[in-house]
């Protein structure tokens, strides 16, 4: 029996393994708007005018350590937000993050590149108004709020609507409760 201090007891016989390269947060099983969206979350934790404006971008690919994407004519503001001085360093350490390695930002400035698909900015601004649209629908057929307009001979005019989600219970008819 060996009882030297070498041997096993050091972890010389152990096998050499490579610590894992650093996991970047993106999900390759994921649709490519969703996995952009999560990458420009990543961005905005750190930098929300960066993520804004990557998100008046039309993403034209997501390739391994390259995203490319570009700007239309009239989103001149947003373009030069990314490209701009320390802009495009911004970015893309922070898309190295989100990846998992270093990842290049390429915009593409060819005439109709933007043409296509929409941006992140514009699918949100119409699910905003679809959102809007379906709640104010809702509250004026609501039964509650017709038994209050027709008891007080009153009509309803505009409904502005403050948030995104529904404060009420779950399957509940309750519009707005209040803690």
């Amino acid at each position: 029996m060996d009882t030297s201090p070498g041997g096993c007891a050091t972890g010389e016989c152990l096998p050499d393994t490579a610590p894992a390269a650093p996991r970047g947060r993106d999900d390759a099983t994921r649709p490519l708007l969703e996995r952009w969206r999560a990458a420009l979350d990543t961005v905005a934790a750190e930098s929300p005018r960066h993520s804004a404006s990557l998100k008046n971008a039309r993403l034209l690919s997501l390739r391994e350590g390259e995203v490319a994407i570009a700007f239309r004519p009239d989103a001149g503001f947003h373009r030069t937000t990314v490209t701009g001085q320390s802009g495009r360093a911004v970015v893309e350490r922070l898309l190295s993050v989100h990846f998992g390695r270093p990842t290049r930002l390429v915009v593409d400035e060819t005439p109709g590149a933007a043409t296509g698909g929409k941006t992140l900015a514009e699918l949100d601004a119409e699910a905003r108004a679809e959102h809007e649209r379906a709640t104010g629908q809702s509250v004026r057929n609501h039964p509650a709020i017709l038994a209050t307009l027709r008891v007080l001979g009153g009509e309803l005019e505009h409904i502005q609507v403050l948030e995104r989600e529904r404060t009420g219970a779950p399957g509940s008819d309750v519009i707005d409760e209040q803690p």
